[in-house]
This record gives structure tokens, sequence and C-alpha cells, in this order.
């Protein structure tokens, strides 16, 4: 349960504020919180977009910088770029077989291909 706090409390042995907003707290200290009127329940944060969620580790994956603050599209735009770029360095360094791979295989052949 989220709770946003009236009173002060102490939490995970740090003092919290009246005003604060604490995650995820057992339903029953919750529960006991509220009773006492030391909080207030507020509406948990809704899920993290599972794609975007997606998008972010394929792009960190593929080493993209600042992967886990850009939005979808800009996801979207940058893993195309790196992927368009990983195909151009494998035909550079001849690598065979380009279209049939994923991006990982890609950075894989490359790195391989840069070591001999």
């Amino acid at each position: 349960m989220d709770i946003k706090l009236k009173g002060v409390v102490k939490h995970g042995g740090k003092w919290k504020k009246p005003g604060d907003i604490i995650r995820k707290v057992d339903d029953e200290i919750a529960e006991e919180l509220i009773s006492k009127g030391l909080a207030e329940e507020v509406e948990p944060l809704p899920e993290v977009d599972t794609e975007l969620q997606t998008l972010r580790e394929r792009a960190k994956a593929l080493g993209i910088v600042n992967a886990g603050r850009l939005g979808e599209t800009k996801l979207k735009e940058a893993i195309s770029e790196k992927e368009s770029e990983l195909q151009m360095r494998a035909a550079e360094l001849g690598i065979e077989g380009t279209e049939d791979k994923t991006a990982e295989e890609l950075v894989i052949a490359i790195a391989e291909a840069e070591k001999k």
C-alpha cells in the first residue's frame, strides 16, 4: 500500500516528515498508521510500461547512451540508428550474413572480427 504521512514517523530506520509519500508499505503497518491518523492512503504509481522497459533494456544492451531517460519514440529511433551502424560496420569488416543476424549477434560478430 502507498501512504502519505500526516505526522512524523520512523520508517526503515529514517525519520519521515508530514507530506512524505512512502511506497509499498506493508498493509498491516499502513492500516495502523492510517487508523492513528498519521497517514492516508494514496493512489499507487502506475505500472511501468513493459514495452518501454523492453526497449530500454534493448537500447542499453546496444550501448545507447541515456537509454533509461529516453521516451519510446526516441528509443526506437536510437535503436534503429544503432542497428544501421552495426550493419554498416559489419559490411566494412566483411562479415557475411548480416541481414539474418540480430543486433546483439552483430555486436558479437563485429567484436570477434576486430580482434583478428
